[in-house]
């Protein structure tokens, strides 16, 4: 059966998928808790915030395409992959990683996982005799936390005396149109690819939110990815299958 694992990622409006999985895929999530020694108490630990996690991925891009490649009718050669993370990498900005796991009947599992921003901290290559055109891969991703800070507004009353102080994000949000975070109603099919790639389902007055968007591609017929109220993926649908009704 084919096979529907996915391994995406997102920067800006350009959206990729690796064409060969990898054959495991460990992710490290490590807790930055501090051990102490307490006089009559003895050793103690202190929870603290969980560290970055990070994901290795170690496969390859072949150089020619053949009947198991999961980037079918959309082949592209490894100088693609090279630049995109050699890019992300040299410019130092964040991408979005997103896993989508299918059953191999089709039916989706862990829907949950939207996926994280990450870094791309170590990428290495190599070509080996034989093979030629392939290029074999260590990818090391650490999750991005955004530290940007706050603006405050601090309003006076009249008499000086109480003030009222409110916090919003330093970035607008886009108002009166379909942007990242919008809540919609959407009425029409979704997809398993931006391309309209089954499996696919039916989502007639389902609410959603957006949670991908791609504008520069007029190849994609359903440039808009949605996940349900709760933050589970559901797939790409077309632009005029949703009415804006909020932000989330």
């Amino acid at each position: 059966m084919a096979n529907r694992f996915g391994l995406f990622f997102t920067r800006e409006q350009t959206v990729i998928r690796l064409p060969v999985n990898p054959e495991k895929l460990p992710v490290v999530r490590e807790a930055d808790n501090s051990e102490y020694n307490v006089l009559g108490i003895g050793q103690i630990m202190a929870a603290r915030t969980p560290k970055l996690r990070k994901v290795t991925i170690s496969s390859y891009f072949p150089g020619r395409e053949f009947s198991e490649v999961l980037t079918a009718g959309r082949f592209e050669p490894p100088e693609f992959y090279l630049r995109f993370f050699e890019a992300a990498m040299k410019d130092k900005v964040p991408v979005l990683y997103t896993p989508v796991r299918y059953y191999e009947d089709g039916e989706p599992f862990l829907s949950g996982d939207m996926g994280f921003p990450v870094l791309v901290t170590q990428f290495t290559t190599e070509e080996r005799g034989g093979e030629t055109g392939d290029f074999y891969y260590d990818l090391t991703l650490t999750e991005y936390r955004d530290y940007a800070p706050q603006r405050m507004q601090v309003q006076k009353n009249e008499d000086a005396q109480a003030v009222k102080v409110t916090t919003e994000p330093a970035r607008a949000i886009p108002q009166g149109q379909l942007y990242v975070g919008a809540t919609a109603i959407m009425n029409g099919p979704y997809y398993y690819s931006s391309y309209g790639d089954e499996p696919h389902g039916n989502g007639n007055g389902r609410t959603v939110c957006v949670s991908r968007l791609v504008t520069t591609d007029p190849q994609r017929a359903y440039p808009v990815h949605v996940t349900t109220a709760q933050g589970g993926a559901l797939g790409w649908v077309r632009k005029d299958s949703l009415q804006v009704v909020s932000s989330s």
